[in-house]
């Protein structure tokens, strides 16, 4: 346990080695990303001893790192941490995504101790919640699984006090996975303004916050971008409401696609007719409505046929639409939109220049919102602006193309903005 006290941290400052902290702290940020790259691939596989043992690994070097610059006094939080993973790997209990959490914010929360040591400002969480959050890590894999989540939660909370885990939601909705995408993310872009202070070009809130984005509608988001709400249009936003209540998950989500996809082709000049984005967004996913409930919401792998029917639901979309001419723009970045810029992509594996500028905007902005909110399905915490920003950039040229992440950078956010 960590001791308490301000003249125990004002001994340990004074032992803290500042001719090796740059290398440290270069050192540390390598290994953190390291971290963070091993456990969003160890969500997809994982039991791949390969992964566990690379991450342990790279958490016991930044325990070392931490001690030898005169941090020790930081290492138990690490160390519970360390013996959480090696419960993993020695298969006493499963890793999911809570323990990917509590790791991920668990380093996120050690940067910031480490920062502020090195900055000589207030450390990100007390003597007291250290202790408390140690014990509770090291409890994860002590008890039992019926009373783990508990524990799990207790976690959480320290790490982000801001989560609404207890007040808002059930155990079954906690341990709710939703497969709806299976696709990678993003963040907040600043511009100056008048008085020098960074705004974002888009209130980010309003892309990840269910309870923001509650007081905008529809049909006002639509307006604000000129869109005419005509017969068709008021067809197709009649539509979203049913699709979204398909899943607690999906509610707010089409405000969040159209904020997102108007603005970046606001911000590419308009390369993209407005009112086809906006059909397509209003559209893109109903063929998920046709989907069982149960595989909307089922967890771990699809079969070869669960598979299939995920893939043919951009086709459903554009039927629809196809049935007239005058949304033939919208019918197509719809049947693209699950395109990637490396053909990898569903259903016609088609590349680059032959994808659409529609769906790849679509594709970003649907890639963004099933990200963050699949933090949310999980665990009820939004995973990091800049790491899942990181995400969508590492994607760059491979999944989407490199002119609409920069766009997105520009509307959202870059990693080092």
């Amino acid at each position: 346990m960590v001791e308490s006290g301000s003249s125990q941290q004002e001994s340990s400052e004074s032992m803290i080695d500042m001719d090796a902290m740059g290398d440290f702290y270069d050192d540390f940020k390598t290994a953190h990303e390291i971290c963070d790259s091993v456990l969003i691939d160890l969500e997809l596989d994982p039991t791949n001893a390969t992964l566990l043992n690379s991450l342990f690994r790279s958490i016991h070097t930044i325990k070392g790192n931490l001690v030898y610059v005169g941090l020790k006094d930081i290492t138990p939080l690490i160390q519970s941490v360390e013996d959480l993973l090696d419960a993993i790997r020695k298969n006493r209990i499963e890793y999911d995504s809570l323990l990917c959490d509590v790791v991920l914010l668990t380093l996120d929360k050690t940067e910031n101790m480490v920062q502020s040591r090195i900055n000589d400002r207030p450390c990100a969480l007390s003597d007291d919640e250290i202790d408390r959050l140690c014990i509770n890590i090291s409890c994860i894999a002590d008890v039992a699984p019926e009373a783990r989540i508990e524990y799990i939660k207790n976690c959480l909370f320290i790490l982000d006090p801001d989560t609404h885990l207890y007040n808002t939601y059930s155990k079954e909705a906690l341990d709710a996975q939703d497969t709806r995408d299976d696709s990678p993310l993003v963040t907040p872009k600043t511009k100056l303004s008048s008085d020098g202070s960074r705004e974002p070009l888009v209130n980010t809130d309003y892309l990840v916050d269910n309870e923001v984005v509650a007081d905008k509608n529809i049909k006002d988001v639509l307006k604000s971008h000129g869109i005419e709400l005509d017969e068709d249009i008021n067809f197709f936003e009649s539509l979203s409401t049913p699709l979204e209540n398909r899943s607690f998950y999906w509610k707010g989500r089409t405000v969040r696609l159209l904020l997102l996809a108007l603005a970046m082709n606001e911000k590419s000049q308009g390369k993209v007719d407005p009112t086809q984005l906006a059909v397509a967004v209003l559209i893109h996913d109903i063929g998920m409505s046709f989907l069982p409930r149960s595989l909307l919401t089922k967890k771990g792998a699809f079969t070869e046929g669960e598979r299939q029917a995920l893939h043919r639901h951009p086709n459903s979309g554009c039927l629809l639409l196809s049935e007239s001419n005058r949304w033939a723009q919208a019918a197509e970045m719809v049947l693209q939109h699950h395109e990637q810029v490396d053909g990898s992509g569903y259903p016609n594996h088609l590349k680059g220049d032959y994808i659409c500028h529609g769906a790849k905007i679509l594709a970003i902005a649907d890639t963004f919102d099933a990200r963050s909110h699949e933090r949310a399905h999980r665990t009820l915490l939004k995973r990091p602006l800049v790491r899942t920003m990181n995400e969508i950039n590492n994607f760059s040229g491979t999944q989407f193309d490199p002119y609409w992440v920069d766009i997105f950078n520009q509307v959202v956010g870059t990693p080092d903005g």
